[in-house]
C-alpha cells in the first residue's frame, strides 16, 4: 500500500523517471499572439528587409537570432550577444522588432520603425515590454500612440 502511494506521488510530481513520448511545451505568447492591426510577421532576423536589419543593428548592436544562444544573465558562460531577436514584421507602413536583452537586468524591448522621406528606416517609437501582457497588445497600443 505504501509503495503504491509513493509511486503515485512520484508520478504526480514527475519523479518517476518515465519518459514522455513527445514533450509538450506551452505556446509562447511572444510567438503566437495576434495583433488588432493587420500585420505580417517573421520569425527570423534574417527575414527582415535589409534596411530594417541594418537599422536594428545600428540601434542595438550584435543580436542572436530567435532560438540561438545569447547571454541572458549576468554571468557570461561563452561569448555571445546579450540581445536575441523574438519576432518582427510589417504593420501597415511600419515595421516592428521585438528582442530580449540579457544581463543583470533582463527585459524585452519593442521597436517601431518608420521611414524618413528618403525611405531610410528609423525608430519612431519604443518601449520596454511590461508585465505579462502580450507583446502584440503592447505593440498595438504603441502603434496607436504614434498615429494620434
Amino acid at each position: 500500500m505504501m509503495a503504491r502511494a509513493a509511486a503515485a506521488a512520484m508520478a504526480a510530481f514527475g519523479l518517476c523517471g518515465c519518459v514522455a513520448a513527445k514533450p509538450v511545451e506551452p505556446a509562447n505568447p511572444d510567438f503566437t499572439c495576434t495583433f488588432v492591426h493587420r500585420s505580417t510577421s517573421v520569425a527570423s532576423l534574417k527575414q527582415l528587409p535589409g534596411p530594417i536589419q541594418k537599422a536594428l543593428h545600428d540601434r542595438v548592436g550584435e543580436m542572436a537570432d530567435r532560438g540561438e544562444f545569447f547571454n541572458n544573465g549576468d554571468v557570461v558562460t561563452k561569448p555571445a550577444p546579450f540581445d536575441r531577436f523574438i519576432r518582427g514584421g510589417e504593420i501597415g507602413e511600419r515595421w516592428y522588432a521585438w528582442y530580449e536583452h540579457g544581463g543583470i537586468a533582463y527585459w524585452k524591448q519593442i521597436l517601431i520603425f518608420g521611414s524618413d522621406p528618403s525611405g531610410a528606416p528609423h525608430v519612431i517609437a519604443e518601449a520596454h515590454a511590461i508585465g505579462q501582457d502580450a507583446l502584440c497588445a503592447q505593440t498595438d497600443r504603441l502603434l496607436d500612440e504614434t498615429t494620434r
